[in-house]
């Protein structure tokens, strides 16, 4: 993968910005502080940036950390599905209803201060990021909603993100933190820890509403969601492995430049998109059976994408959320914005093609996909 001189110092967008110092040092110790010399005046800016911001997260911590301790978090949705099976574009227009509260991409990049120091890092933040999300072209803002996995790595390394910032460590970064598989029972617990705070306090910032989340990682964390809030519901998206493939890598070579710490192979890209997915996945199908029938709906991106409104109510009815009637008007509004919207065209060498339906099989056989990619 290539990247541009630019990049090494790009800071003004980069997520870390919002981490807590002793999380910060966590992050760097857990991946031996491996930083490329030309990224060292970015984890040097960002390190002073957290250390500068710190009396604002304790003051923060110290006011609110009791309400929030105390606050109740009522039966969650989750949206689920494997990055760039169109997560969120559902996460979007779900979030229309009223009724629901969400992490909002401000809270989601400084959630330590948001209560207290919202004001000035709202507009800080609303410079620094592009109009458009740059691996699909979906519209960005500070007050849209956000996955709260980029808030999680802010307090910790339990974050699917700071694969993203070390991605040469992806892969065991995502068995540490997202499929739990590596035996460290410490990385569980100190997910959950850090999760369930970080709801309470979006929660109390939404006065209480039920609260609308997206995170693909979530994907191969049911067992663990189950674990803290039994009565939760969700919603799982899925979508063709070739086409989720090709936006992935596209999503790679987008991201990394903004986020990375470290440089990295296109063929170590491949291989861990391969293997993520399939951990991912299997881990799901493992453990979504432990989810009651009424608390989990699965849709089809290619369906969804053809008639969002009429799937969303078969969404609410499917999953029991009621006011779908009252949200409808607030929907159909968001949706109306897209009707202009362009969605990547990508290509597939026959090589490739063969590669993914090798090691994917196992998910087109679940969701009923066709193992031949259809060319134009």
């Amino acid at each position: 993968m290539q990247f541009k001189t630019k990049h090494y110092f790009s800071f003004a967008s980069h997520s870390s910005f919002g981490c807590g110092l002793r999380a910060w040092i966590k992050i760097l110790y857990r991946n031996n502080f491996s930083i490329h010399p030309f990224f060292i005046p970015k984890a040097l800016f960002i390190s002073s940036a957290i250390l500068l911001s710190t009396p604002l997260r304790w003051f923060e911590k110290i006011k609110f950390k009791k309400k929030i301790l105390q606050t109740e978090i009522k039966n969650p949705v989750f949206i689920i599905g494997h990055p760039r099976s169109g997560t969120t574009f559902l996460h979007y227009l779900i979030s229309k209803d009223p009724a629901f509260g969400f992490c909002a991409t401000y809270q989601a990049m400084i959630p330590h201060i948001f209560f207290t120091a919202s004001g000035f890092f709202n507009s800080v933040i609303s410079k620094a990021l592009p109009a458009k999300r740059p691996m699909d072209n979906l519209r960005m803002g500070t007050l849209l909603p956000k996955e709260e996995e980029f808030a999680l790595a802010a307090f910790g390394p339990e974050s699917m993100v700071t694969g993203y910032l070390f991605p040469k460590h992806f892969l065991k970064i995502f068995r540490e933190s997202v499929t739990f598989k590596n035996g460290n029972s410490a990385s569980e617990k100190n997910w959950k820890k850090n999760f369930d705070y970080f709801l309470r306090k979006l929660t109390l910032a939404e006065s209480g509403k039920k609260l609308l989340l997206k995170s693909p990682a979530n994907t191969a964390r049911v067992k663990q969601i189950l674990s803290l809030y039994p009565d939760a519901k969700f919603i799982h998206i899925y979508r063709n492995p070739f086409d989720v493939y090709q936006s992935y890598l596209h999503l790679f070579h987008k991201l990394l430049p903004m986020l990375s710490f470290q440089q990295i192979t296109d063929e170590a890209i491949e291989e861990l998109i391969f293997a993520s997915y399939i951990e991912m996945y299997q881990t799901y199908f493992n453990d979504k059976v432990l989810i009651p029938q009424q608390n989990l709906v699965e849709i089809k991106y290619e369906n969804f994408i053809t008639d969002p409104l009429s799937h969303l109510e078969k969404i609410y009815s499917g999953i029991q959320l009621e006011g779908f009637e009252a949200a409808k008007p607030f929907i159909k509004k968001e949706l109306e914005t897209y009707n202009n919207y362009q969605r990547n065209e990508f290509t597939l060498s026959a090589a490739l093609e063969e590669n993914i339906i090798a090691r994917w099989e196992f998910a087109f056989n679940a969701f009923g996909y066709e193992t031949k990619f259809n060319r134009v």
